[in-house]
């Protein structure tokens, strides 16, 4: 397949040097080139921009930051459904509001292409390792075009129709971002009453306080790895997503508002480009015992 990835950071990245490493034809785009360095010595070509990226492809990926810059790649005046040829099948695998993808799958049928909205879970490991989720939405026939190239990411799942990927999404980022909140919690608490946090996580994790986000999180609490799997600044955007869904609703989702209050206070700390892992900081803050050389 000829692919395009708009995008190359933590996930996009890893996903284009899956998808060249299997042999697929691979052109990326990004706002700065230096990020796609290591892509493009793996045997994948440059664009400078995403009409060019996507230009004649079968399928053209984004994995980025923000609605604005997803909104901005697919239809912008250099965005993908610009190209002379646009791609069969766009999908945006970013996390985005459910209203942009029904938006950008109508925008996308108008020029007779094919529109998936498809997050992700499973962060830059599970995009190396090609062991993702992915929650997909749209038409059954846009699924049937991606998914050869969906099954070397992980697992994809067809949720329904346009937009109903990203709401699945939207649920999912509520849970890791109270689940984190918790782990950072109990790492801080651990800390100050004097637990080995080896033992901690051996016995907690016989239980049912056991979780892959534990398994992820724990460990890298203890080597002092604050470095993001999922950024501190993104969390609180998709927390932000998910809390609008609810308003929409009805729904009060208070763990999800408190939760969002205290990625923001990290974030105005100074530490938004860190991994939720660093929410930790947020317990420890005014602890007369735990201080930052005790813990990382």
């Amino acid at each position: 397949m000829r692919i395009a990835v708009v995008g190359i950071g933590l996930m996009g990245r890893p996903v284009a040097h899956r998808l060249a490493e299997a042999g697929h034809e691979v052109t990326v785009h990004s706002r700065r080139k230096e990020s796609a360095e290591s892509v493009l010595a793996a045997g994948a070509a440059w664009a400078d921009s995403a009409a060019a990226a996507g230009d004649g492809a079968d399928l053209a990926i984004t994995f980025l930051p923000d609605p604005a810059s997803v909104e901005d790649a697919v239809l912008g005046p250099s965005g993908l459904l610009a190209a002379g040829t646009p791609p069969a099948v766009v999908a945006d695998m970013s996390t985005s509001p459910p209203e942009l993808a029904r938006r950008l799958a109508a925008a996308a049928a108008e020029r007779g292409v094919a529109a998936l909205d498809a997050p992700v879970s499973g962060g830059p490991p599970g995009a190396a390792a090609g062991t993702l989720t992915i929650m997909a939405g749209g038409t059954p026939e846009a699924y049937a075009l991606a998914r050869p190239a969906f099954e070397l990411l992980g697992t994809p799942v067809l949720i329904g129709g346009p937009g109903s990927g990203q709401s699945l999404k939207l649920v999912n980022q509520l849970l890791i971002g109270g689940i984190a909140g918790g782990i950072a919690d109990a790492w801080a608490l651990s800390g100050a009453l004097g637990l080995d946090p080896a033992i901690v996580a051996e016995v907690v994790g016989r239980g049912f306080g056991a979780s892959p986000l534990l398994a992820f999180m724990w460990p890298r609490l203890a080597g002092g790895d604050l470095a993001p799997g999922f950024k501190v600044d993104h969390m609180i955007k998709d927390l932000t997503l998910a809390l609008a869904a609810g308003d929409e609703q009805g729904l009060d989702l208070a763990a999800g508002r408190s939760a969002r209050e205290r990625y923001r206070w990290l974030s105005e700390a100074g530490d938004g480009d860190l991994g939720t892992q660093a929410l930790y900081r947020h317990a420890v803050r005014h602890h007369p015992i735990v201080e930052e050389d005790d813990r990382p």
